[in-house]
């Protein structure tokens, strides 16, 4: 009862401003955030999908990784409900498989005429070194079958793991291949096609009905903190990190760390 009045009150919010004059605050990239999302950050309500891929456009440009792709939610959205037929355009412009880390959100919507009925956001981040997908819900197990059903639209698009043996290509011409090499071939080309795994990640959380957002925000920002230091050996994985670093108290501080880092880039433009 309690999520569902905190999202009817943001979705009064959001309607008093499209009677008002709701001004655009900033441009970011390709994001433009207005007033009436400022209000979302003021007040205890669920996060938009604006505000989620505005702080992933700004995490991917911090990040300076080619190797990292945050998915913005909308699109995140449409692979996970979209027509099997229509998936393939909408995935080739990302190359994930060029990516060694993609982070996507989920979302319990599943209104395709695009109202916003969703109420809880979680994160699928897929790992290439492991072939895995992780799930992290800060509301254990609410969005399981919404990111079931995102990792099985895109799991077969993510491409190969690991390259095939080629080391036959330098052999003497003439030579006859050993067994046991024929058998590392086939091993690599096993592993390059094997599928991808589902994992739901112990993550922590949220205390309210309405912070989700911040959870996902949060996490990813630290996923991304962990691949650009990982080779210096600050962290050994990143679901430590996220245990030491992610937790309730990011429900009080949070939503001001947003506003001040718009209010930075404003400043900038």
């Amino acid at each position: 009862m309690l999520l569902l009045m905190m999202h009817v009150t943001c979705l009064l919010l959001f309607c008093r401003f499209i009677i008002m004059n709701d001004k655009e605050v900033l441009k970011y990239e390709d994001i433009v955030l207005r007033v009436s999302d400022l209000d979302i950050l003021e007040g205890p309500c669920y996060l938009n999908d604006q505000i989620i891929a505005f702080y992933f456009g700004y995490l991917s440009s911090s990040c300076d990784s080619h190797d990292i792709l945050l998915v913005p939610p909308s699109v995140s959205f449409w692979l996970a409900n979209c027509k099997e037929e229509a998936l393939k355009d909408i995935i080739e412009p990302l190359k994930l498989s060029s990516k060694k880390l993609v982070l996507f959100t989920v979302n319990d919507n599943d209104d395709l005429s695009g109202g916003d009925s969703g109420t809880h956001w979680s994160l699928l981040v897929y790992d290439r070194s492991s072939n895995t997908f992780s799930h992290h819900d800060s509301m254990e197990g609410v969005n399981n079958s919404h990111a079931m059903k995102l990792y099985e639209a895109v799991k077969g698009f993510m491409g190969p793991t690991a390259k095939p043996n080629t080391a036959s290509s330098s052999t003497p011409k003439g030579r006859m291949k050993k067994k046991k090499d024929v058998g590392a071939t086939a091993k690599a080309v096993a592993v390059a096609d094997a599928e991808p795994s589902f994992t739901e990640c112990d993550t922590p959380q949220q205390t309210n009905g309405y912070d989700c957002g911040l959870y996902v925000i949060a996490i990813a920002k630290v996923i991304c903190q962990w691949h650009s230091s990982k080779k210096k050996g600050k962290e050994s994985n990143w679901i430590s990190a996220i245990e030491r670093q992610v937790d309730a108290s990011l429900e009080m501080t949070m939503r001001d760390e947003l506003l001040k880092l718009i209010e930075n880039l404003r400043k900038e433009d």
